[in-house]
């Protein structure tokens, strides 16, 4: 092959037919290739801010609406798709151009429904479920038989917690397809989530039961005792993170075959701001009983041993009735009393379902003066 005149020509001279090849231009080769190709309105992948300004622009958009009504929806259709082939990061595109579909007053009603149950999937993946619950009512009053739309409102409902809603959609797509797979897979998923889901309902329904019942009995057990009771939301003397630990993990217990009263109760000691919980202090045990065990061995913030059972008061707080609502007194104890004689003091008030006793030394002291003048007379 010769050239000649530059004209390229076969080993027998003649004439190759066909264009002239050209050269590539210059441009063409340039790093911002790309850059410069975007910037052409048919090759842009976004609109530029000026889009409104810009006429070739407007030229090539008032295209996408060329035809007929049906045939601009369809071409929406195909480009959603292109769009949601190409991943999660274009979906809101492709909802754009399944909305428009929808709104070009097409008749086809094939079509339409195509764009509705398309753009429910779309939406199904950004977890908008009640827009998808939207356009999938819409796609089945067209044809109440579009597996789609069964299919993705059950997703939907099921996202939502509307189990029983998402199983009869399953049902209804199961009906048409007996042997769709995925949707059989559907409605395992969604009947599994339900059981447990009803299962864990019943048993806290159970557990709620239980405990009115037990505090119904306990109520009849301390009405029937003649125990005084209140609710308050702090104690003096107790740490309120560990009020609050002990108030919801301990609670008095009642044994019905006995007819015996246990009552979780704090001994506190004021002077070092320190306290000793008991979780279950029986109504027949003495003060002395339980103070033997606490100081079996001594505090650790108990350096000079003062407490000791037979070396210290114990104190309840009393309320009177007759005295100005809110003032507390203090009535002391011996160490023989039992905790029923205690709780059924006619100045006695279970607070909070707890007991409390001040412990403190016998021995006079400036500081055991202050504290008792802190309590009223």
């Amino acid at each position: 092959m010769t050239e000649e005149d530059g004209i390229k020509r076969t080993g027998s001279g003649l004439p190759i037919p066909g264009p002239e090849r050209r050269e590539r231009p210059d441009w063409a080769f340039t790093d911002n290739f790309l850059q410069e190709m975007e910037s052409v309105p048919l090759f842009m992948n976004k609109l530029p801010e000026d889009a409104d300004d810009n006429p070739m622009i407007q030229a090539l958009q008032s295209l996408a609406y060329d035809g007929t009504p049906e045939e601009v929806s369809e071409n929406f259709k195909n480009q959603g798709n292109d769009c949601f082939k190409q991943g999660k990061k274009f979906y809101k595109d492709a909802i754009s151009y399944y909305s428009k579909g929808l709104d070009t007053g097409c008749k086809d009603i094939k079509l339409i429904e195509t764009l509705y149950v398309n753009r429910a999937a779309c939406n199904l993946h950004f977890g908008n479920y009640r827009m998808v619950l939207n356009d999938c009512s819409k796609a089945l009053r067209l044809n109440p038989k579009n597996i789609k739309a069964l299919f993705r409102s059950a997703k939907a409902l099921f996202a939502l917690e509307m189990y029983a809603e998402a199983i009869d959609c399953c049902e209804h797509a199961l009906n048409l397809e007996p042997d769709n797979q995925a949707i059989k897979e559907e409605k395992i998923k969604i009947q599994t989530v339900m059981d447990r889901k009803e299962k864990q309902r019943l048993e806290k329904e159970l557990r709620e039961q239980r405990i009115q019942e037990k505090k119904v009995k306990i109520k009849a057990a301390l009405e029937k005792r003649h125990i005084k009771t209140t609710i308050t939301t702090t104690t003096k003397g107790v740490k309120p993170e560990e009020q609050q630990d002990n108030n919801s993990s301990h609670e008095m217990e009642w044994d019905e075959e006995k007819d015996e009263l246990t009552v979780p109760t704090f001994f506190l000691y004021p002077q070092y701001n320190e306290s000793d919980f008991i979780r279950a202090f029986h109504e027949q045990d003495t003060i002395g009983e339980q103070l033997a065990e606490i100081f079996y061995e001594p505090a650790p913030w108990d350096h000079e041993q003062q407490y000791k059972r037979e070396s210290v008061h114990i104190y309840f707080e009393t309320e009177d009735e007759e005295k100005e609502k809110g003032k507390i007194g203090l009535l002391k104890v011996g160490l023989n009393v039992k905790l029923l004689t205690v709780l059924s003091h006619s100045k006695h008030v279970l607070r909070d379902g707890i007991a409390r006793f001040y412990v403190v030394p016998k021995e006079d002291s400036q500081w055991k003066k202050n504290w008792l003048a802190t309590f009223d007379k």
